[in-house]
């Protein structure tokens, strides 16, 4: 008799050994997941604030070469239209002029081949796509993530970990309402 109650013992420890490991493991892996949560909502989070630096920097980039050559494009063409007009003395002033005018102009064509507004422009563009992208991976990995915990929560005998530990379905990360109009991201360039 007492060598069946040493085995019923026996058996139950190991039961409740392998429960209490099999409770621990589930918990540890919702700990696990959860850390997975907040990770990828902080890469959300900097791919945002990405976007925010990049769209003020680039705008102001773009904004300033674009002043630049319109500056320089206005000087050259109103050096030009003045022509040599007047007296000799009046034509020495506006040939320097039109030197300094084209001296500004030789500059910037040294500098740069050709004037670079619209490639400012371009590259405004792709960057901002690749912000997009970045954002959207980030976002639906976190939704990966949201879909592996919540069915975690959801399923048995899961559920009864998350039930005892007070673990919930999380939400899906949802676009605002404002998301749906392209309006709300313009961004003036002038």
């Amino acid at each position: 008799m007492l060598g069946v109650i040493l085995v019923v013992l026996a058996i139950l420890f190991f039961i409740v050994f392998v429960l209490t490991g099999w409770v621990i493991g589930i918990y540890n892996w919702y700990q696990s997941i959860k850390q997975d949560l907040n990770t990828q909502w902080s890469n959300i989070k900097t791919e945002y604030q990405r976007r925010a630096d990049l769209f003020y920097n680039l705008a102001e980039s773009v904004k300033s070469h674009k002043k630049f050559e319109k500056s320089t494009l206005i000087e050259v063409v109103a050096a030009r239209a003045k022509g040599l007009t007047g007296s000799i003395p009046n034509q020495k002033k506006q040939i320097k002029g039109m030197e300094a005018a084209f001296a500004k102009l030789l500059a910037v064509f040294e500098q740069y081949p050709n004037l670079k507004s619209h490639t400012h422009y371009e590259k405004f563009m792709e960057e901002v796509r690749i912000t997009e992208d970045r954002i959207n991976v980030a976002r639906t990995s976190l939704n990966d993530i949201v879909r592996e915990y919540n069915v975690g929560v959801k399923v048995f005998p899961r559920n009864i970990v998350a039930k005892w530990f007070g673990f919930r379905v999380e939400a899906y990360f949802k676009a605002d309402d404002y998301a749906q109009d392209p309006k709300s991201y313009r961004v003036s360039l002038d």
